[in-house]
């Protein structure tokens, strides 16, 4: 895949997401294969993600670095996937999600399709 194609494939889903009210994208092409993509997306709920991926997608992706930081209108941590090297003592070091400022669990790194499904079903259940 080219990285060309990779950032396509992170619109298409920024596009699909029926609670997605405004994006910003900037696209760093690197070389064919490796880029970095930063976002900030605001929601139907004034909540906004901001995300940074710095990824190579020759054969499988892989990430170098990634971060996606989900906050509520009021700028509180909601959820933070991320792999900075700091939580030795979670069985998926360095790949982490800070579900607030205090608590870290383990997780795999996600794609940006999982991350909007979560923020999609969150925003969904606080209709109700």
């Amino acid at each position: 895949m080219l990285i060309t194609e990779y950032f396509q494939k992170i619109e298409i889903n920024i596009a699909a997401c029926p609670n997605v009210v405004e994006s910003q994208l900037t696209k760093d092409i690197r070389s064919l294969h490796i880029g970095i993509v930063e976002g900030m997306l605001t929601f139907t709920d004034e909540s906004v993600l901001y995300f940074v991926e710095f990824v190579n997608v020759k054969g499988a992706a892989h990430s170098y670095r990634y971060s996606y930081h989900y906050q509520d209108r009021y700028s509180n941590l909601i959820f933070r996937y991320d792999m900075a090297p700091h939580h030795k003592e979670i069985p998926s070091y360095p790949h982490h999600k800070h579900t607030s400022p205090e608590a870290v669990i383990a997780s795999s790194a996600p794609d940006i399709a999982i991350v909007l499904e979560e923020i999609d079903e969150l925003i969904n259940l606080n209709r109700i």
